[in-house]
């Protein structure tokens, strides 16, 4: 029979016993083939999380974005040595580029007013009308299309902006839809405000807005966000545009696409749809460097088909790199080659 003192060191021992089980054991030095092992099962597991990429992969990658940029940078004109100055230097510009944005920067082509700052995409201040850059794209943009130097409308990515003579011919045959607004109207791609101002230019010639509201139907207070919209669906599909801004009272003349650039619309039945989408898609690649398939279609308004063949053609030609993948941009992107 064990004693009270025996029982309590053997009480004590168990004690201590089941702690020492409970304590984990110190990890054994894996043999070089478990850790092989090991790392193999790591991977299966963490197979969808991306490998740390290598520094020297990173630096190259955001080598390659700033790359891009610093020729936008020059091409866009974003730097104070290269800014535009004036009425020649703008229209220098807008001939150099081929086509651009008036008032927006960011969209991925050159702006006339980032080109007047000299800076990357300057923000609008709070009072435009003592914006020197805004004030001087607002008068260009009267003086340049009233001499026909330029063609002005709403037509690069749905903005007011500005296109060379030599590109628009390219632009017409590829955004001027065949049998003309009626046609358009009669397959439901046309807005019946529109067809009505389409109707009233083709009838009367050149009109200031409050007879096209009339002969609209869209005078009435209710009714100007439908006119709005009239007038930029025929800006977009190159079938009106304005001609002339009248200060005392302010009012637009508009008139149709045909009578104000019959002559270019003429040069445009002669260039098949694919050289016309080479000729845009090829400057466009000149100047901005790079850009997303889609993004491109939908900021020129170009139909898929046609670019497609143009980025074949380019790449072939060695012109383009296509399907690459750069620090700081999310999609795939084509990139000029003598910078990829």
């Amino acid at each position: 029979m064990r004693s009270a003192g025996g029982q309590g060191q053997e009480s004590k021992l168990t004690r201590a016993e089941a702690a020492a089980k409970r304590r984990p054991k110190p990890a054994r030095e894996a043999t070089p083939a478990a850790k092989i092992a090991s790392a193999g099962n790591s991977s299966v597991k963490n197979s969808k999380r991306a490998p740390p990429a290598r520094r020297d992969t990173d630096a190259s990658a955001l080598a390659m974005a700033d790359l891009l940029e610093a020729h936008r940078d020059h091409t866009f004109r974003r730097l104070p040595s290269r800014r535009v100055t004036g009425e020649r230097g703008a229209l220098a510009f807008i001939n150099e580029t081929g086509f651009c944005a008036a008032f927006t920067a960011g969209l991925g082509v050159p702006c006339l007013r980032e080109a007047i700052e000299g800076r990357r995409e300057p923000k609008l201040p709070e009072h435009i009308q003592h914006d020197r850059a805004i004030i001087m794209t607002w008068n260009l943009k009267d003086a340049l299309p009233a001499r026909k130097a330029v063609y002005y409308g709403k037509v690069i990515a749905g903005r007011p902006s500005f296109i060379a003579l030599e590109l628009l011919p390219a632009f017409l045959r590829l955004r001027v839809t065949p049998g003309g607004y009626r046609k358009l109207y009669e397959r439901g791609a046309l807005s019946h405000c529109a067809k009505l101002v389409m109707d009233a230019l083709t009838r009367r010639g050149a009109a200031e807005t409050k007879a096209l509201k009339l002969s609209s139907g869209c005078a009435q207070p209710n009714r100007r966000a439908d006119f709005d919209r009239a007038m930029k669906e025929l800006q977009e599909k190159f079938l009106a545009l304005k001609v002339e801004e009248r200060y005392d009272p302010f009012t637009y003349v508009w008139d149709t696409v045909e009578n104000r650039w019959g002559e270019a619309l003429r040069a445009a039945r002669a260039l098949s749809p694919v050289e016309a989408a080479y000729r845009i898609v090829r400057r466009y690649f000149e100047i901005a460097a790079y850009g997303n398939d889609r993004a491109i279609v939908r900021i020129l308004g170009i139909d898929a088909a046609p670019v497609e063949r143009v980025l074949h053609r380019l790449e072939r030609e060695s012109i383009i790199r296509r399907g690459l993948r750069v620090a700081s941009i999310r999609e795939t992107i084509s990139i000029l080659a003598t910078l990829a």
